[in-house]
């Protein structure tokens, strides 16, 4: 949500306000408190750990993503992939999670939260697919369980993203490119009431067939309003509607001997009638008031949400006899989730709230509530609904408690405290097949949980060079949520699983040579992960966790034009007190690094990914391959209003994986386990012509 985010936290209290102190890669250094009479003025006295950061309008612009969601990739050290169609949430790896679709990384967009508790699909299923590049202003990324504000789904990161509230002048953008991708945006902005009140508008249109024998046939459709309106220097309200919809024919993942046996393509599907449809429509909104020494943030919003998937990931392992169909080569399910998600809170922040120390106090609440009826999960054929497996309603509510104070004692020392308190209330009606025996009627289930979690907080940092250096300690108490639905089954999950996080690190800011960089150590453990597993609709155990880790963080540019920015994050990631300790898909090692020159009104820009291997069984029998990636993009301002893109991604036409698994299958008239994969997409171009008027 756009939180007033607390001195004691670090970053910019409102979208918008904060100062980067004019580096185009957006130093994570900010300005200290300034209270006057402009909103626009009011920062915070700085962050609390080295790897937390606000990613402005200039640096986002550079990233030319592939897929929208590919922009959050900005974000050092995160990793965004898929493993299906186009219109599915994507998938995210950070210090050596494997965050399935945001178990352990909330994410806000525009106020409001994408990841839903409960999903059909898995717990904490954030679909970041609406996002539109050209209109971010901001994204602000914490990471790890040191900041109050954050609650659910927040032990590994967090991402606030903001979109602009205005266009200088308006933008019609046409893209096309192979594997008949087409895609055109509109967006514009008016003022009225002498500038005082502005709406901005946008419209967008994406069709893609991609390089899969079966095409995946996408359309979607993404449409934004957002009216702000300054009433004077001290109070602000903004107002706006996201409507996002998408359909498409999906390719999931294949098994590798499929391949290499020649039985299908490595872009051909086995199940032809896979696929979705999703949409979701959302309303935000945010009051902002400035007083002499402190500002308060009040905040809602309203969403409704629906997901209609179809998979199949192991291809006829079921016996589909007693579903009507003997003998029929499927597996496919079908998981369906409706919702109404709402919920606001509020946040006052108060400056220099003690008179003999420099010092800032934050407190705040945030409520939601998930309304979900159904979640379901079904037994299909070709689409068509054949048996319930599980069939769920339910409504759970969260209300968190927040409060932190930042201090500084002498000029080069800086103390941050916080706590925060959560509490989950659920209540469900439904049914599950408990014995998972088709033959049987399903058990009828309901009942009511609730659940509470103190999490404490702590920061120091001291900055012993004239604030060109500062050094970091944290350490912090997290948790997530499991699915509510894994509450009421035979071997019941906990409701809530601890997280504790520390980490150490050094931040520096060069301005007058315009250079940043960071270096971190970090631990994080888990109790548990402890998942509902939405394919099977059962509870899966998994152990405790441990990971260690070291990031690396820089950014550089001259006034020559050239900048070069990257990351490498290390990890050792393991269940702790097992012999077999290798966690699927943790990555424990990636990279990645983008460089750009400008000369006049043309740029050209090329970045490196690389992603190491990780285990796909706990004894580390089976690893899936690293990935390099490398993509290259050409920019022309042919005029004051006409640019011209040409973007070449993938660029040396390697056969990466956008994922891999460790599974059961069956293939060729027999069951089997081995490696399956989703293919990164080939090379492949695109054209992109942006007008502005």
């Amino acid at each position: 949500m756009k939180l007033i985010v607390f001195g004691l936290c670090g970053l910019a209290l409102m979208p918008r306000i904060s100062s980067a102190h004019g580096i185009h890669f957006d130093s994570q250094e900010l300005d200290e408190v300034s209270v006057t009479e402009s909103i626009e003025a009011i920062h915070t006295l700085g962050g609390i750990t080295s790897s937390q950061g606000i990613l402005g309008a200039r640096r986002l612009a550079n990233q030319n993503p592939a897929r929208s969601s590919d922009v959050l990739e900005a974000v050092p050290g995160l990793n965004v992939t898929q493993h299906s169609g186009g219109g599915k949430a994507n998938q995210y790896f950070l210090r050596g999670f494997s965050l399935d679709h945001g178990t352990d990384l909330s994410i806000n967009f525009l106020g409001a939260p994408l990841n839903l508790p409960g999903h059909a699909h898995g717990q904490g299923y954030a679909d970041s697919n609406m996002i539109i590049p050209e209109l971010l202003s901001r994204v602000e990324y914490r990471k790890g369980p040191y900041f109050a504000q954050d609650g659910d789904f927040s032990s590994a990161g967090s991402l606030n993203i903001d979109y602009v509230s205005e266009l200088k002048r308006g933008l019609a953008s046409l893209s096309v490119g192979e594997f008949g991708y087409r895609r055109g945006l509109l967006a514009n902005s008016v003022s009225f009431n002498e500038d005082q009140t502005k709406l901005l508008y946008a419209f967008e249109l994406t069709d893609n067939d991609g390089p899969w024998e079966v095409a995946e046939n996408q359309y979607k459709y993404n449409a934004l309003l957002r009216l702000s309106h300054r009433i004077d220097s001290s109070k602000r309200f903004e107002l706006q509607y996201s409507g996002y919809e998408s359909q498409w024919t999906s390719t999931d993942h294949i098994p590798v001997d499929a391949v290499n046996n020649g039985l299908v393509g490595r872009f051909g599907s086995l199940d032809p009638t896979a696929g979705g449809f999703t949409q979701r429509h959302a309303v935000s909104g945010n009051f902002t008031l400035a007083w002499d020494q402190s500002i308060t943030q009040l905040r809602a919003y309203l969403a409704d949400y629906k997901l209609n998937l179809f998979s199949d990931f192991t291809y006829g392992l079921r016996d589909n006899t007693a579903l009507g169909r003997p003998g029929v080569i499927s597996d496919q399910f079908n998981q369906f989730d409706s919702r109404v998600t709402f919920g606001g809170g509020v946040t006052h922040t108060l400056f220099e709230n003690l008179s003999f120390m420099r010092s800032q106090l934050a407190v705040g609440f945030d409520y939601r509530v998930d309304d979900v009826n159904p979640a379901g999960l079904y037994d299909t054929i070709a689409r068509e609904r054949l048996a319930t497996r599980s069939e769920d309603s339910f409504e759970q509510s969260n209300l968190g408690i927040f409060v932190s104070q930042q201090l500084l004692p002498v000029s080069w020392l800086k103390l941050t405290g916080g706590l925060r308190y959560d509490q989950f209330d659920v209540d469900l009606n439904g049914q599950f097949d408990d014995d998972e025996d088709l033959t049987t009627p399903n058990v009828t289930r309901s009942g009511s949980r609730n659940d509470q979690q103190f999490s404490p907080k702590f920061s120091a940092s001291i900055t012993p060079f004239e604030h060109d250096t500062e050094l970091f300690l944290s350490i912090g108490r997290g948790f997530h949520s499991n699915d509510p639905r894994g509450l009421f089954t035979a071997n019941p999950v906990d409701y809530i699983v601890n997280t504790r996080g520390s980490e150490v690190g050094v931040k520096t800011t060069n301005t007058s040579r315009n250079l940043s960089a960071s270096a971190t150590l970090f631990q994080l453990e888990s109790d548990s992960e402890l998942v509902f597993v939405g394919d099977a609709g059962t509870t899966e155990p998994r152990g405790a966790t441990k990971r260690n880790g070291l990031e690396l963080i820089a950014s550089y540019f001259n006034k020559t034009g050239f900048e070069i920015d990257g990351f490498v994050t290390l990890v050792d990631a393991r269940f702790v007190g097992v012999q077999d300790n290798g966690i699927p898909n943790a990555i424990e090692e990636s990279a990645a690094v983008s460089l750009g020159q400008t000369w006049g009104n043309f740029k050209v820009g090329y970045k490196l990914k690389y992603v190491g291997s990780a285990p796909l069984v706990e004894d580390r029998s089976i690893e899936s391959d690293s990935v390099i990636n490398s993509d290259l993009f050409f920019n022309f301002k042919v005029n004051k209003d006409l640019s011209l893109n040409l973007s070449i991604f993938n660029l040396f036409d390697r056969d990466n994986s956008d994922i891999q698994y460790a599974q059961d299958y069956f293939l060729a008239g027999s069951p089997a386990f081995g490696k399956t994969f989703h293919p990164s997409l080939p090379r492949h171009v695109r054209l992109t012509a942006n007008l502005q008027f």
